[in-house]
């Protein structure tokens, strides 16, 4: 037994040598916002979940490993470095979580780590600067952000300014202007961001605080010719100044909410004109002003006497803004009469915020001079037969053509609400789900062929072993050959609990009184002392009655109250959360601002809801934002295509839009493939799929029970046919969920306007390598980082742009 214990000891040994654990420590840089994360003797499974720290970020920094020997003691560890920033001072608390090993889920305790540097500690400040504290309802008001740093410590950016401007509307920073300016005998470096903003709705504002991070240099590292400076983080948090938005004085009529100083120019081409001849009268309205509130030109008056060819307008807004524009609307005039035309004065009244009054501007009234269509001056007429013949009829004039129809403008909001199917959220779980009636297949089988495998079930001997005990407890009291029932029993107990040995320990089962009984047991069979405790056979009973021996009941799996709540879960799946009403008066009283704000938050609360997302495109489309509009008039087309009204404002946002999302182009003109397609979603062909695997199954299952007994033969031409009838509804299923292509993603997205794709998440890096990327595009969003989302394009490329330039078609 002395050698059997000495081994126990070393494998104890052992075992404490390869303890797991992971916990948080400081790294050897002796900054306290360089963290590391020791995995010993275990290795994390993918990247750990850490959890949320308020106003603080994680940021992975790189991973190592490292093994080590003390005092005999072997200890692989695994390293996870981040840099923690944070928005506070001080010392940070990271609560307690749990990370997924190798060697199964572990425990990390909590942890406070030191004192975080912060931009005060090193003199670096930032501020908003408004342009004016008090400014008019839309007026355009310069705003700057300036960053404050001493030259002595100052690196580098390393963020750009990461700001919430709501309630107001801005145009983006401009790049960072570089100051430099003595204070108080210190060399400082200021850099200026600007930008231009207004606030829709009066009253007091406090603007929120910008953030960003900035690298700073605390000393050197290294001696001699191998010193470098050590570089730390911080990050920096401006000011929150407050400003007065005043109400607009009571308006005139006709003032439709321009604020700014604009101009306003007519032209008439020609001016002196035949019948027949087309006519262009051109406004154009340009200046500064809360262009995303001005719905457009005002209308204009014209002679019945003239066919007027629908006018579309232009936006040119200047390159890299927002409240400089040039809004040109061109009518076609067609005269059918000659004569003269007065083509009547066009009035845009609009508020002067630097004046601080209403101003109107008004075009000259223009003359137009239509003369007839001229008469050809030579004779085509045949020469005449110099016998007489009857005169030809007299024909009438041809009538005016008619009208064609009107161009395409946003229809009217649907009523109601209601939230479409989503996408399986990976190919991995669409597998999944059409599998899941093959099993169901399998499982029938089994159930057909578990009357012949009756004598070979595995859990037979455990059954026949709890028997076995029971007779054996109940003959063991009056039984003069105690001995071989104590045998028996501990080979019936053995087989009981499954424990392959042919003479098992105590400490081999799991149960505590089971141990007890055993130890007890083996003391009367091998002991100096052959007698039993008085209690042990009434003990060895109620252990006995508390372990069940498995039964076997395979029919059970059958019956239907086991199967239909599967089916009943699997329908509830597509019940609609109720939504709050729709601000569809909003929409109808022309307050297209207040109906946009509701049916954004309809989307945020349920982005399935396609009513909301088709809802928000007209909104947005009577706002004349056009390609924001095709975003989510993409987002509603694939949750519900099949709907009329969704496919006429899919077109009419694209083509105003000027781009179409790859994936759904086809579908503009649509051939036997997509029309197909049109009929369903991606997510109903999903589950149309899984119907048709359920078909399958059930086909085949009910072919395999003619196999096992004799049925009618009528039961195998239906099987065929629900075979077939699965198969086909599987083709046509598989077609119409490819035929979207990437759209069908559940974190699909639609760029929406012309940004940049960035290889690493940050604006500050002007060495990275960028690409153009164009309005319309579609790609699958894979991560988050500090307001970027990362994309993945069919093509494996990928990239990061900033979340503000992508709607997600199914979040």
């Amino acid at each position: 037994m002395r050698p059997v214990r000495i081994l126990l000891c070393f494998l104890a040994l052992g075992a404490a040598g390869l303890a797991q654990s992971v916990q948080w420590l400081t790294s050897d840089s002796g900054d306290s916002a360089d963290l590391q994360l020791v995995f010993d003797n275990c290795v994390p499974e993918g990247n750990p979940e850490l959890p949320a720290v308020p106003d603080a970020t994680f940021v992975f920094a790189g991973r190592s490993e490292q093994t080590s020997i003390i005092n005999f003691k072997v200890t692989r560890s695994v390293i996870l470095n981040y840099r923690l920033r944070t928005r506070a001072g001080g010392s940070v608390q990271i609560p307690s979580f749990t990370v997924k090993t190798d060697r199964g889920e572990l425990r990390v305790p909590a942890y406070t780590t030191g004192s975080i540097r912060q931009a005060a500690d090193v003199n670096i400040h930032a501020r908003l600067v408004p342009g004016a504290n008090t400014v008019w309802a839309g007026e355009v008001f310069p705003l700057s952000y300036v960053l404050d740093a001493g030259r002595r410590t100052f690196n580098s950016l390393g963020s750009n300014p990461e700001w919430d401007p709501s309630p107001l509307l801005i145009e983006d920073w401009s790049k960072p202007e570089v100051a430099e300016l003595t204070v108080a005998g210190e060399a400082r470096l200021n850099f200026i961001y600007r930008t231009r903003a207004y606030a829709k709705t009066p009253g007091s504002l406090t603007l929120d605080t910008a953030q960003q991070l900035v690298n700073i240099t605390t000393g050197t590292v290294g001696f001699g010719l191998f010193q470098q400076p050590r570089l730390d983080q911080v990050a920096v948090t401006s000011n929150q100044p407050k400003l007065t938005v005043r109400p607009l004085p009571p308006a005139p009529a006709g003032f439709t909410g321009a604020v700014g100083q604009f101009r306003l120019e007519s032209r008439v081409v020609p001016a002196d004109a035949t019948v027949g001849e087309p006519v262009t009268w051109t406004l154009e309205l340009t200046g500064t002003g809360n262009w995303p509130d001005i719905a457009g030109l005002p209308a204009r008056e014209v002679s019945r006497d003239f066919q007027v060819v629908q006018p579309q307008a232009k936006r040119t807004p200047a390159e890299g803004k927002l409240f400089d524009v040039t809004l040109t609307e061109d009518v076609v005039l067609v005269p059918t009469r000659a004569g003269t035309y007065t083509l009547a004065p066009v009035s845009f009244t609009y508020f002067d915020p630097k004046a601080g009054e209403y101003k109107t501007l008004t075009t000259p009234r223009t003359t137009v001079n239509v003369a007839a269509r001229p008469v050809s001056q030579f004779n085509l007429t045949p020469v005449a037969d110099p016998q007489p013949a009857a005169a030809a009829p007299a024909r009438p004039p041809e009538p005016p053509a008619p009208p064609g129809l009107p161009a395409p403008i946003p229809r009217d909001p649907l009523a109601g609400s209601t939230a479409a199917a989503k996408p399986f959220a990976s190919a991995f779980t669409l597998t999944a789900a059409m599998l899941g009636p093959l099993a169901a297949l399998l499982a029938f089988w089994f159930g057909l062929a578990v009357r012949q495998a009756h004598r070979t079930d595995p859990g037979r001997a455990r059954r026949e072993a709890h028997a076995r005990l029971a007779a054996t407890l109940r003959a063991l009291p009056d039984s003069p050959a105690r001995r071989e029932h104590l045998l028996a029993w501990q080979h019936d107990t053995a087989r009981l609990w499954q424990i392959p040995h042919a003479a098992p320990p105590a400490a081999s089962l799991p149960d505590a009184a089971w141990r007890q009984l055993w130890q007890e047991a083996d003391a009367a069979l091998y002991g100096a002392d052959e007698t039993l405790p008085a209690d042990w056979i009434q003990r060895a009973h109620a252990a006995l009655a508390r372990k069940k021996a498995p039964g076997f009941a395979a029919w059970r799996a059958l019956l239907p109250r086991q199967l239909f709540p599967f089916f009943f879960a699997f329908c509830l799946l597509g019940l609609p959360a109720p939504l709050p009403a729709e601000p569809t008066a909003d929409y109808q009283a022309g307050n297209y601002a207040a109906a946009e704000k509701g049916w954004r938050e309809a989307v945020a609360q349920s982005p399935t809801d396609w009513i909301a997302r088709h809802n928000l495109a007209l909104a947005l489309a009577q706002q004349s934002r056009w390609p924001e509009a095709a975003a989510h008039a993409t987002a509603a087309f694939v949750q519900e295509p099949g709907d009329a009204a969704n496919r006429w404002n899919l077109a009419l946002a694209y083509d105003r839009a000027g781009y179409t999302p790859a994936p759904l182009a086809a579908f503009l003109n649509p051939g036997p493939r997509e029309m197909l397609a049109l009929r369903a979603s991606p997510a109903v062909w999903e589950r149309r799929l899984i119907v048709a695997a359920v078909l399958v199954a059930l086909a085949l299952g009910w072919l395999l029970l003619t196999a096992y007994a004799p049925q009618p033969r009528w039961t195998r031409f239906v099987a065929c046919t629900l075979l077939g009838c699965g198969l086909a509804l599987g083709a046509a299923a598989w077609s119409g969920r490819t035929t979207y292509g990437i759209s069908a993603h559940p974190q699909a997205a639609v760029v929406w306007r012309n940004t940049t794709l960035h290889s690493i998440p940050t604006e500050a890096d002007t060495s990275q390598q960028t690409t153009a990327l164009p309005a319309g595009s579609v790609a699958i969003m894979d991560r988050t980082f500090l307001g970027w989302k990362r994309l993945v394009f069919s093509n494996g490329q990928t990239g990061w742009v900033r979340q503000e330039a992508l709607v997600p078609l199914w979040q």
